[in-house]
């Protein structure tokens, strides 16, 4: 039995298949998501660079500042609670390794921002790596923070927490970012496996 679809018969055995249309790699958006990766990469670096370069996060004359403004605000802070601050905070494990794990974020982003500018997919899961770091980081950073803040008024001890929360926030815009490129259809066409990478090369 034939079934009539408009001017054309078919049999009933018979599937009309759609034909496969390519997807047009669009490189735009690794290119961008790899400048956006090492130009935080360029900004984690620095404050890998304060953190190897200082000892201590305030001069007598910030905490002086720090004090005054506090006690505007309502909060009684002397400059010799931010000093305390200062010297628990500095003296802790974190502060011992935050350098290091800045570093190494970093690395991350930046050596993941460059393959994604070259279209490679590792680039997606170095610079994943680098901005789950950075959170990691960051987090336990404002653990310290909160640790080192605790004979502060309450409303100090969470302007010096908040600092390394927004950092954490920098680190989740990261994670995000790295993956868009595989959100996309064309985004995941402009993207080689290292495979595929050195197959290119070969020919």
């Amino acid at each position: 039995m034939d079934d009539e679809i408009g001017s054309v018969m078919m049999d009933v055995e018979e599937e009309l298949v759609m034909p496969d249309i390519p997807v047009r790699p669009n490189a735009a958006i690794p290119t961008s998501v790899g400048l956006m990766m090492i130009l935080g990469g360029l900004l984690v670096a620095y404050a890998a660079f304060n953190a190897f370069a200082t000892s201590e996060m305030f001069a007598p004359a910030d905490e002086e500042q720090l004090a005054t403004q506090f006690t505007q605000s309502g909060a009684e802070v002397s400059p010799e609670d931010i000093g305390q601050y200062d010297d628990d905070f500095s003296s802790s494990t974190y502060s011992k390794w935050n350098g290091l794990l800045f570093s190494a974020t970093s690395l991350c982003l930046i050596g993941g921002g460059i393959l994604l500018y070259r279209g490679d997919r590792r680039g997606v899961h170095l610079s994943a790596g680098g901005a789950a770091l950075l959170i990691i980081s960051n987090i336990w950073g404002s653990m310290t923070s909160q640790e080192a803040a605790a004979h502060l008024p309450e409303v100090a001890a969470l302007t010096f927490a908040t600092m390394y929360y927004i950092y954490a926030c920098c680190g989740l815009f990261c994670l995000t970012s790295a993956g868009l490129p595989l959100l996309f259809a064309s985004g995941r066409a402009a993207l080689s496996s290292t495979t595929q990478l050195h197959s290119v090369e070969e020919e």
